[in-house]
């Protein structure tokens, strides 16, 4: 049987795939759709053979860029070897798993030893969440089960990691009521602090201390948090070192979420690592498998496992039937060694000077209203008015940016207010030099089009 050609496989893709973020009725819907091809270092290639750079690192994923050989060798012969061999119901695990989870041990910091396997950052929040109520409960804490999180902040999609998300685009009204164990905090962005007036005080951490005691520190688990939010937003310097010292007072776990910032993303092997951040658990996605195999994980302290053993019924109660998946673990533990080998945890950080001052070049357009970055992550909040800092637009708007761009030639979304940039950390400097002359007619559009006159 022929292959069907480009046309049917669109029309194909229009009348049965239920996509994200797009809708189409039917293939007699207009709106364009291509179908990615190939993909070579920092570029997609579609069917038309045209190349687009990808900005979004493939969706926040591929830190070691696309079209790595090695990986899919090492994916190929790892299938013919063992292709699948169970959960872990039979008292049997497989060698890449095995050698994935010493080599996490060794690279997370302090005494995160222990790994718990999922197929995305999404379902290790799930295990996550299961993991603190689970912990607490067997120490004589039963009472313990509210998850506070920050505004603004997203752990997921699926509905426990939706219940502990601040973010608009996810918090429908629809869904509610969430699993009822989340409570908000503020975020600490100094962009739009809800306590500064120039001099940092402090308060997007004092808040929490607040909400601990409004609360009752008897109830609160643990806190959910990204060291450094995905949009770039940096805190204070003495902010993570208050916040660990109250979860260690009132005896709260730390769940640093690390689906983005893991593996050199932000110049460090991990965010939490430029405030010597040692978390209870860690949640790993994305960057973990660089897109190649769908992969997550939580990575666990010696004193949270401990609570876990001796009994039979203290064993964790999760599993996931593809879990410790022995193709998915090669694919990993292969994207890790060329990260070591290529050193591009200290390229992304040697990178990071030219990548800002490029993305600054973008303040000139009255539609930017900041530019965030660190590492090679990065954000451009986009505003219709400087002063007040009025949000550019919604998902239409974002609509018509995102289709400018990659009519231009650039792989990226844009939801309307804020272009969230995180390139492949083998990006070079004339290929940021690409991105943001696209991001620069990006937003003279985006003036022309969409901002108050």
């Amino acid at each position: 049987m022929a292959d069907p050609s480009y046309d049917e496989l669109i029309g194909q893709a229009k009348d049965h795939i239920w996509m994200s973020h797009a809708q189409f009725r039917d293939r007699e819907d207009p709106t364009s759709l291509g179908i990615a091809m190939k993909g070579e270092g920092c570029y997609v290639i579609d069917h038309q053979g045209k190349r687009y750079l990808d900005a979004t690192g493939g969706s926040h994923c591929c830190a070691v860029g696309h079209g790595r050989k090695e990986i899919a060798e090492a994916v190929y012969k790892q299938m013919l070897d063992l292709e699948f061999s169970g959960s872990g119901l039979v008292p049997f695990t497989n060698a890449p798993t095995a050698k994935l989870s010493k080599k996490l041990a060794q690279l997370t910091p302090g005494n995160l030893s222990r790994v718990f396997y999922t197929l995305s950052g999404s379902e290790a929040v799930e295990a996550a969440l299961k993991i603190v109520r689970q912990y607490h409960a067997q120490g004589d804490n039963p009472k313990k089960y509210k998850v506070l999180y920050r505004n603004y902040s997203h752990h997921g999609y699926t509905w426990g990691a939706m219940s502990v998300s601040g973010d608009p685009a996810i918090r429908s009204p629809i869904f509610e009521p969430t699993i009822p164990m989340g409570v908000v905090v503020p975020e600490a962005n100094p962009y739009r602090c809800l306590y500064c007036t120039g001099t940092c005080n402090l308060g997007c951490a004092r808040s929490i201390e607040a909400t601990i005691e409004y609360e009752d520190p008897d109830s609160i688990a643990a806190i959910i948090v990204e060291p450094i939010a995905k949009g770039a937003v940096v805190p204070p310097p003495e902010y993570w070192p208050m916040v660990r010292e109250m979860c260690d007072r009132h005896n709260i776990l730390l769940i640093a979420d690390e689906v983005v910032t893991a593996f050199g993303r932000t110049g460090t092997w991990f965010g939490g690592d430029h405030w010597d951040l040692i978390p209870d658990l860690m949640v790993l996605g994305k960057t973990l498998g660089s897109g190649y195999q769908p992969i997550g994980a939580v990575v666990a302290t010696d004193e949270v496992f401990e609570r876990f053993l001796g009994d039979p019924d203290r064993t964790l109660i999760q599993s996931h039937t593809l879990g410790n998946h022995p193709v998915v673990s090669v694919a990993a533990l292969t994207n890790l060694e060329i990260i070591e080998r290529e050193n591009l945890v200290e390229r992304a950080a040697q990178m990071a000077p030219y990548f800002r001052s490029q993305l600054e070049t973008l303040q000139e357009h009255s539609v930017v209203g900041d530019v965030r970055s660190i590492g090679l992550l990065a954000e451009v909040e986009l505003v219709k008015d400087k002063g007040t800092k009025e949000p550019l637009g919604g998902k239409e708007v974002g609509r018509k940016l995102t289709r400018f761009m990659v009519d231009n030639g650039l792989y990226m979304r844009c939801g309307g207010e804020k272009l969230s940039i995180h390139p492949s950390l083998i990006i070079t400097e004339e290929e940021i030099n690409e991105m943001v002359s696209i991001f620069d007619k990006t937003l003279t559009y985006a003036e022309r089009e969409f901002a108050k006159v």
